[in-house]
């Protein structure tokens, strides 16, 4: 992966101006209101990642954002969910509101309608290499486990619980099986998820883009490490949905807290990034929105289009 999902573009803060809070050594955005749009009823798309973003500390969708998406329905503003996570576990989320597009496992899968509209699977030759990786160094102790992820199911060898809760979280359709490698012949994989509970960024990271694969490897979450198709990612397939519905970038807000954003809120012409995001997200949006714990992806939409905020108040 490269510098760009981990550093702030010095062309998209250029000129921007922060207010700036000093934690210990390190000088982090602090928290500011969110702004108006100009022109609110230019918005036709907001796009929103899940875990610390939209979804709240206990993983649950704000009671407030019900009635908004409803809002945004009537006013003709299409809300596309963007999560490392499966379609079917987006889908039994939101799955009984109709007219939604998703943007599941990091981009590499677009439902609409339970159809999927664009696809990015991985390379086939690059299954092994990283199945081996991740047997070979948990051999040596180190707590990892894998999750070949395909269209129709997620596979996985480790069945401890303590392994299969965590998946569950982010996989509803889930095998168990003796042979990951095998499992994938019969299936569209779209990304291989490794577990590392010793911090992802810091170890899997690192060590799996050292395998010198053709494929993207992004740190999606605090224990996640990501391995799709060289190219795929939120932002890649945001933009060709934006072509395909007609919705310039203009148009587009976006939100998001982790690394696994980055690409995506460059897509959107009004990026926000959460308060409890990470440094190099906080530094790359254009705005700041209050922190998933405070239902910041609510707040900030009623903030930046107030006609929806009338609309929201009165229902």
């Amino acid at each position: 992966m490269t510098s760009s999902r981990e550093t702030a573009s010095s062309s998209q803060t250029k000129g921007r101006e922060r207010t700036l809070v000093d934690s210990g050594n390190e000088q982090r955005p602090k928290a500011a209101a969110v702004n108006h749009l100009a022109e609110p009823s230019d918005i036709r798309l907001i796009v929103s990642d899940m875990d610390g973003t939209l979804l709240d500390d206990d993983g649950n969708v704000p009671d407030a954002f019900w009635p908004l998406l409803d809002d945004l329905h009537r006013a003709g503003i299409l809300f596309v969910p963007a999560s490392g996570r499966q379609y079917q576990t987006l889908h039994g989320i939101f799955g009984e509101h109709d007219g939604l597009i998703y943007i599941a496992e990091n981009g590499s899968n677009v439902v609409q309608d339970g159809i999927s509209i664009d696809v990015e699977p991985v390379m086939s030759e690059i299954i092994a290499p990283i199945v081996d990786w991740v047997r070979g160094t948990a051999a040596t102790g180190a707590d990892l486990g894998l999750v070949v992820c395909g269209a129709r199911s997620a596979y996985i060898e480790r069945s401890d619980e303590r392994f299969v809760d965590q998946v569950r979280r982010y996989y509803a359709a889930v095998e168990v099986v003796a042979d990951v490698h095998a499992a994938a012949l019969d299936d569209v994989i779209l990304k291989l998820a490794i577990y590392d509970p010793a911090r992802a960024e810091q170890r899997s990271g690192p060590a799996l883009r050292g395998l010198g694969l053709p494929a993207e490897v992004v740190v999606s979450g605090e224990n996640w490490v990501d391995v799709m198709r060289q190219g795929a990612n939120k932002g890649r397939a945001l933009e060709r949905l934006q072509q395909q519905l007609g919705i310039s970038r203009a148009q587009t807000m976006a939100f998001g807290d982790y690394l696994n954003d980055a690409e995506m809120l460059d897509a959107a012409g009004h990026s926000y990034a959460m308060a409890n995001g990470h440094p190099s997200i906080l530094a790359r949006a254009a705005n700041i929105a209050p922190s998933s714990s405070e239902a910041g992806v609510v707040s900030s939409i009623l903030a930046a289009l107030p006609h929806l905020q009338s609309a929201h108040v009165t229902a």
